[in-house]
């Protein structure tokens, strides 16, 4: 489905205010759908209600697994539930408040709508982090899922619950396992949201990108307005039931991602190499590539902005809101 065909439409948005979620909120709204946004704004997190500013569209400010979102998911045609915490490391030093946010607030959520809604269409992002250490690339939706660490474990808990609630009550739930995500919209100024929001950040302060180890690991990624269309192309009712993964067809070093970055920004630092530290080092998967056959041969997607324009793109949001570069 493309964003065309939800005009008219009930749309709920859980994590609305945050990267992903208010990108998919601006698509929705252009499509004509009608948007109500769920967000927690935890603290940390990337969601900033000024994502949204923009456009007139209801937020409930409340955690997912609060009973009181009943009234927004009530007569919803369908729930995009992108809500969650994603930071690896924050995972391990605070391991009890990662699996609340992934897992139990969503079991929580899953519960309310089954009340309230069980018909809803559900389409839940996970991440590519379940599968922890690749056995070999590129890694489809066959191989094991191993994590690395609290929060894979918890992403994989909260995709899990979406789909035990399908095969036991029926309910129409997809879950995606996304890839890294660059592009508008994504807060630059914390460590701990992953690599791509700092190499952008220190590309457009003029600051040496710092990439840990010899650079040479690789990553495929997506240009959010791809993943965006990956989740609208998720709700057709083929997906129903089933995971997905949603990546590249081409992967880059580090390295290669850091100079591609820094030349969109007209920098003239190189990136540098440097020691890994510990709490990195030990939750650090490697390379990963992703396969995603499944989601082409099923609904059709395929991403169409390669690295150097999304990166260009991006840059240009940037310039253009400035705010995104403050701490305040």
């Amino acid at each position: 489905m493309t964003a065309g065909s939800f005009a008219g439409s009930t749309c709920v948005v859980t994590g609305g205010c945050g990267f992903i979620g208010s990108n998919l909120v601006h698509a929705l709204f252009r499509a004509g759908a009608s948007v109500r946004v769920i967000d927690a704004l935890v603290d940390g997190h990337g969601g900033d209600r000024r994502n949204l500013d923009t456009l007139d569209v209801p937020v409930l400010f409340a955690d997912i697994g609060e009973p009181v979102v009943a009234d927004v998911v009530r007569d919803a045609d369908f729930v995009f539930n992108i809500a969650g915490q994603v930071s690896h490391t924050e995972s391990m030093r605070n391991p009890l408040r990662d699996l609340a946010l992934n897992a139990v607030s969503h079991a929580s959520f899953l519960e309310t709508v089954r009340s309230v809604n069980p018909g809803v269409r559900i389409v839940q992002t996970s991440t590519r982090q379940v599968y922890g250490r690749a056995g070999g690339m590129p890694v489809d939706e066959t191989h094991e899922t191993q994590p690395v660490d609290v929060n894979g474990v918890a992403k994989l808990a909260g995709e899990q619950l979406h789909l035990v609630y399908h095969k036991a009550y029926g309910m129409a739930t997809t879950s995606l396992r996304l890839t890294n995500v660059y592009g508008p919209r994504q807060r630059l100024t914390s460590n701990e949201l992953g690599f791509l929001p700092v190499f952008f950040r220190k590309a457009m302060l003029g600051e040496p990108i710092e990439i840990f180890g010899d650079g040479l690991q690789r990553r495929d990624l997506l240009f959010v307005d791809d993943v965006v269309d990956a989740v609208l192309a998720a709700s057709a009712m083929v997906a129903i039931g089933q995971v997905f993964n949603v990546g590249h067809s081409r992967d880059y070093s580090l390295l290669d991602v850091a100079r591609v970055i820094v030349d969109a920004a007209g920098s003239c630092v190189p990136p540098r190499l440097v020691a890994w530290p510990a709490d990195h080092k030990s939750i650090d998967i490697g390379s990963f590539h992703t396969d995603g056959h499944k989601i082409v041969e099923h609904l059709g997607w395929n991403p169409r902005i390669g690295l150097q324009q999304g990166a260009e793109q991006t840059i240009a949001f940037y310039r253009e809101h400035p705010w995104y570069l403050s701490t305040t």
